[in-house]
């Protein structure tokens, strides 16, 4: 056995096998079944960090193994698996994500009465993700694709006795199978000019390369909740904590990054593809940003956090620069897996209120929950040496020194101030401001909740600096750039904190202006703020609702479906009702008609024989 086969079986195939075995094995009386899954999952992550170290320390460039399955026609189908940067670094965090968030469910859903089933989905969830992340075919791809979809239904679908869960879960699956059109295009269109399907041999010219390129982005943007696609990405917070932390942070949500990663080459061969994979996801990153600002869920606030720094992600893809998309998705599992699991922790103690308005002062009743909400938040927005920081101003700084439309560069930037904005807000109504939660509320945390969330935080302080010293991109990024572009970044991390903090001090002084001590310039201010704000957002709502969800309704679903249908059924039943009367003067109508025509067409047919007769002898 060679050295690349020794690591794939090491890295995929064994904690594959460690994460099956307890949905295997009979329930022991003596071991918590819950316990060993947790543990189970503990060490597939110690496992799966030990060809990384490999790969670290040794410089290894990893293999492909493979192994024939079938034919189609000239197109042969192997299963293979691939062992790249992108893989071996991104199993260990699928696999820390999945661990943290395993042990903070036994505690968060134990009086759940099929908790052992739940678990058996999160497990089947994960190895799904596995095999689409170490996928080197589009169709062993396509496998993992369709798994995390059909598996985030059921679990988003967990509490399926209430209706909001069913319409979230039929909303997601349908959001996912419109979108999934465009793989399967890109499928039948390799299949069908005999190219392979390997992700590595994808050699197309860029005259060809529009369809297939186009095809992958409809797909990642489906499944990435790109602007068109985006409604189900909150909506999918009807489902339990931990899947919402699950989905949102290192799973589902970045399968369509994680596709235009993987075919990067594809993708830049067409220029069209590539210009709209860029103005989509700085339009999706700052709508959503916008949408996050109006919101007082807790969740949805997290949710279309997550919706902005999708968008994020795929501009960095539409700027050429694949390993800043990877790098900021391997930073955000980290820092958004534990927002959850804090909102989560939150939620059970406030029994299940999730208004941040009815929250605040909990810095005292819930310390470490709050101080891990306040270490996400951050690395949400950037600050500097936390883990979003080195992904976020990577990203910025590529697109300043990049010969781009300065439109993407405008909406990223006002989507990267909006992040600060929600985020310090999210901040100071949940743990900063007056409390106002009911009295009897059970307010507690307990070490098998707070472990998880203190794991997550350690790791949204320190990845960041281990993964940029570690991945090396291929593409040298510009080294040496203005200092003024240096500090985009962290100029608009401070303005966006200076025009928050402002708002708030301005908030807290408002009841004053019943006693007539206001600032009336200030009052104004605040005030045109207020109108502009509001206004700016109903209108981004609407539109992006319309041309979303009612307009496909109304003209795609609706009109051209059932109600076309029904008006020409009933177009025709009253054409034919007044036949139908057993009366004889329509019957004698048709009778008289019937034998005008045939005798018309009759001697049209006759006149025209010699005619043609007489052209061919001429």
């Amino acid at each position: 056995m060679t050295q690349p086969s020794a690591l794939i079986i090491m890295l995929f195939l064994l904690p594959l096998a460690i994460l099956t075995l307890p949905m295997l094995a009979p329930s022991s009386k003596l071991t918590s079944p819950l316990s060993t899954k947790v543990l189970m999952a503990k060490l597939a992550f110690l496992t799966s960090l030990i060809p990384l170290a490999y790969l670290i320390y040794n410089d290894l460039t990893i293999t492909t193994y493979e192994t024939r399955w079938s034919e189609i026609s000239t197109t042969t189908i192997r299963i293979s698996f691939t062992l790249d940067i992108y893989s071996t670094f991104f199993l260990p965090i699928l696999l820390f994500v999945v661990w943290s968030i395993m042990e903070f469910t036994v505690q968060y859903m134990e009086s759940d009465m099929k908790i052992n089933t739940f678990f058996n989905q999160l497990t089947t969830f994960t190895l799904m993700m596995m095999i689409l992340v170490t996928a080197e075919n589009l169709f062993q791809f396509f496998i993992g694709w369709e798994g995390v979809g059909i598996m985030s239904f059921m679990l988003i679908n967990w509490w399926s006795f209430r209706s909001s869960s069913n319409k979230a879960a039929m909303q997601a699956v349908i959001y996912n199978r419109l979108a999934d059109i465009g793989l399967v295009i890109t499928l039948a269109w390799m299949v069908i000019n005999n190219l392979s399907l390997s992700i590595k041999s994808m050699q197309i010219t860029p005259d060809m390369a529009l369809i297939p390129a186009l095809g992958l982005l409809l797909a990642a943007a489906g499944k990435s909740a790109q602007f068109g696609f985006h409604p189900w990405l909150p909506a999918a917070m009807e489902g339990p904590t931990p899947v919402s932390a699950l989905l949102h942070s290192s799973t589902m949500v970045v399968a369509g990054v994680f596709l235009l990663i993987r075919t990067s080459d594809l993708l830049y061969s067409s220029e069209t593809a590539t210009t709209a994979c860029l103005l989509l996801g700085a339009f999706t990153s700052m709508l959503a940003a916008s949408c996050a600002l109006t919101q007082n869920d807790l969740k949805k606030i997290i949710a279309y956090s997550t919706t902005s720094q999708l968008g994020l992600m795929m501009t960095s893809i539409g700027l050429k620069q694949p390993e800043l998309a990877f790098m900021h998705i391997s930073t955000h599992a980290f820092f958004k897996a534990m927002l959850f699991l804090c909102a989560g922790t939150i939620i059970h103690s406030l029994d299940n209120e999730q208004d941040i308005r009815k929250m605040g002062g909990l810095k005292k009743a819930l310390p470490t929950t709050s101080s891990c909400l306040i270490i996400g938040s951050l690395a949400l927005s950037g600050m500097p040496f936390m883990a979003g920081f080195y992904s976020k101003d990577a990203i910025i700084e590529s697109i300043n020194t990049s010969n781009v439309n300065s439109l993407s560069l405008a909406m990223t930037l006002v989507a990267t101030t909006f992040t600060t904005l929600y985020s310090l807000r999210m901040i100071y109504y949940v743990a900063l401001s007056t409390p106002r939660i009911l009295p009897l509320s059970a307010i507690s945390e307990t070490h098998q909740t707070t472990n998880p969330i203190l794991r997550l935080a350690i790791g949204s302080i320190a990845a960041g600096l281990m993964i940029s010293t570690t991945i090396l991109p291929p593409n040298i990024p510009q080294l040496t750039m203005p200092t003024s572009t240096k500090l985009t970044a962290l100029s608009i991390l401070v303005l966006g904190l200076l025009v928050g903090s402002i708002l708030i001090t301005v908030a807290d002084q408002l009841p004053s202006s019943t006693k007539g001590t206001q600032n009336p310039l200030i009052s104004k201010i605040i005030h045109s703020y207020f109108i502009l704000h509001h206004t700016l957002s109903s209108m981004v709502l609407q539109i992006s609702q319309k041309l979303s969800t009612h307009l496909m309704d109304q003209t795609h679903y609706e009109a051209l479906g059932p109600k076309t249908m029904t008006y020409l059924q009933m177009l025709m039943a009253k054409l034919l009702t007044s036949l139908h009367k057993a009366r004889i003067n329509p019957y004698l109508k048709i009778i008289i008609l019937s034998i005008m025509l045939i005798s018309l067409f009759y001697f049209t047919s006759m006149n025209a024989g010699p005619l043609d007769a007489a052209h061919e002898l001429e």
